[in-house]
């Protein structure tokens, strides 16, 4: 995981340059006074998303100035932003998935730019995984900038039509005038003629089958397809952390012990279960001390519901070392952090957005407490910098309650909106919210394969409440429990929402300030 940032502007009098950050970044000190105002505010939220490295390059030249940051999971270390040979500039922030990849995949980007075999948007298209990124090509003067198909990383710019000024970021806080990119598009910004072209990747466009099966063998077959495709997708991102952080770095998952989640925790348990030395899982559940009910947050749904799910996992894999992390968060503490989660999540501005974001952001955080047993608990902070995270899972299998009180028909149209339009109304904000903790966030349920699964080979009638998941919960891994739990949302689950005397307001009702 990375941060990105990118300025070009003709109306700067900058000097070449070039400033390494090693951790522990405390300011940009630049010689390069006229970098601008708003490219030095975005600074510091760029720089918290990985803190192991950032740089500052210049070029006087193309009058562009680069902030990268480099959270660091794969090795050899690769320092951002990357001169590719003489022809390009590369910040990438993600993971990659590809099958061709040994090492480094920011590597692995960069020697397909080198050999020059196919296009830039060719290059974009073949990646496989959970990415942003820029690429300015030297010798074109343009400007290539991005998200992967689904968007699971955040990235918008800003371009002034006049001047031809752009900025490019990962997060910008409350900068006005950015816009999120689309995903799954290709920007091209050409800097001689002050144009935008957009390319579209020829993987979008997703649909939901409309088809019904009432066969129970199909029905198990299937079941049996989605969880080798879930397995596939879990192995996938625990194996491309490097083996240095797989060693002494739990792996963290966004927990509120419902189906999703423990989905996948039961499929990283059974990924570590073999391994010759006892591994760590941890747990993270955010809880909130609601201002308005006075409910404290031992008593939330959610804490009452993971510490039993937490329970059943450790019973089934016992050679894992599972431990559930209960954050625990005060009103005063929410009241504090409200204006910094607010501007993170910018342009996103509603109740509703809001009360996701402030659990997400405490929840991978990770300051809590440990159960010792006796009615005692001891601080713990948590380890892992990997986390994963079940969202998809009720876009894919149809797990809102809305959903099933509509028609088939109704259906199979709201599902496609619901995964295609996951970006804007998730994954946008998510990421700048947890990325801000120096973690990286991965999304199994929203691997290229499990969604292309998942729409075209599961029947409509399987998605209904999630049918075809509790299933697999249940035959699968034996989560017979959990299996059986109704959804709810994170925000009412974790008492996140409504936390004042003003709880009449709707999710959807603007933020007062």
């Amino acid at each position: 995981m990375c941060g990105i940032l990118l300025h070009y502007t003709k109306h700067q009098n900058l000097c070449d340059e070039l400033l390494e950050f090693e951790e522990g970044f405390q300011g940009l000190k630049s010689g390069c006074s006229s970098l601008s105002q708003t490219f030095n505010a975005i600074v510091p939220y760029v720089a918290a998303r990985g803190p192991n490295f950032s740089s500052l390059r210049v070029s006087k030249e193309h009058c562009i100035s680069w902030f990268s940051s480099v959270l660091s999971l794969r090795e050899p270390f690769i320092r951002q932003s990357v001169e590719v040979g003489d022809r390009y500039i590369l910040q990438f922030n993600g993971e990659l998935y590809n099958e061709e990849i040994v090492n480094n995949d920011t590597s692995f980007v960069a020697s397909l730019l080198e050999k020059g075999k196919t296009s830039i948007v060719e290059v974009v298209a073949s990646l496989e995984g959970e990415f942003a990124y820029t690429i300015y090509d030297m010798r074109e003067c343009k400007l290539y900038f991005g998200r992967d198909d689904i968007g699971k990383r955040s990235l918008s710019y800003r371009l002034n039509q006049i001047s031809g000024e752009i900025y490019v970021a990962s997060v910008t806080g409350k900068q006005e005038g950015f816009t999120d990119c689309l995903a799954g598009v290709v920007y091209i910004y050409d800097l001689k003629e002050k144009s935008l072209d957009e390319r579209m990747l020829p993987i979008l466009n997703r649909e939901v089958s409309c088809e019904i099966v009432e066969n129970e063998d199909e029905f198990r077959r299937t079941t049996h397809a989605l969880y080798e495709q879930l397995t596939s997708a879990v192995a996938k991102r625990i194996e491309s952390i490097h083996p240095i952080h797989l060693e002494n770095s739990p792996i963290g998952v966004l927990f509120s012990g419902g189906l999703d989640c423990s989905v996948l925790a039961a499929m990283i348990c059974r990924q570590l279960a073999n391994q010759l030395f006892k591994r760590t899982v941890e747990l993270l559940n955010v809880s909130f001390e609601n201002h308005r009910t006075g409910l404290l947050p031992q008593d939330t749904p959610d804490r009452k519901l993971a510490i039993k799910s937490a329970n059943a996992l450790k019973r089934l894999y016992p050679h894992v070392d599972i431990k559930l992390v209960e954050i625990d968060v005060p009103y005063e503490t929410y009241s504090e952090y409200r204006p910094k989660i607010i501007d993170l999540m910018y342009p996103k501005n509603t109740e509703m957005d809001l009360s996701i974001s402030i659990a997400f952001h405490f929840a991978s955080k990770g300051s809590g407490y440990i159960d010792c047993g006796n009615g005692k608990r001891s601080k713990y902070q948590r380890q892992g910098i990997v986390l994963f995270s079940g969202l998809g899972a009720d876009e894919l299998y149809g797990g809102y309650y809305k959903f099933a009180r509509k028609s088939i028909e109704e259906l199979v149209e709201e599902l496609t909106k619901q995964i295609n339009n996951i970006y804007n109304r998730n994954l946008n904000r998510d990421d700048k919210v947890i990325a801000a903790n120096g973690v990286e966030v991965r999304y199994p349920f929203l691997d290229r394969h499990v969604i292309e699964f998942s729409m075209k080979k599961i029947p409509i009638n399987w998605k209904i409440n999630k049918l075809i998941l509790r299933k697999l919960a249940l035959e699968k891994l034996d989560l017979i429990s959990v299996s059986e739990e109704p959804k709810r949302a994170i925000q009412f689950g974790s008492k996140s929402a409504k936390m004042t005397k003003d709880g009449n307001r709707h999710g959807t009702d603007v933020l007062k300030q």
